[in-house]
């Protein structure tokens, strides 16, 4: 079942790994709109996991995008992002 990006939970994200994920989210979808993101997860309070589900043509590329925008947002909130 595939979300979208409004839809997801939170999880139990406290408010900055909220915040970051809004960011992380927003900047997504403006450089790799095909990714949608299905999950996202609290690990710890300084980590959080995205589940990501690209559509029908993925190309390396794209994920070496979507990894930038992660760091790019880590950079500026401390919140590491792991994809999955």
């Amino acid at each position: 079942m595939t979300l979208r990006n409004g839809d997801i939970p939170n999880n139990n994200l406290s408010g900055i790994q909220s915040k970051t994920f809004k960011q992380f989210r927003r900047k997504l979808n403006e450089k790799v709109p095909d990714y949608r993101i299905t999950w996202v997860h609290r690990y710890n309070d300084t980590i959080i996991e995205v589940g990501l589900e690209p559509q029908k043509k993925w190309t390396y590329r794209k994920s070496i995008r979507a990894s930038k925008v992660a760091t790019e947002v880590e950079d500026l909130t401390g919140i590491t992002i792991v994809l999955r």
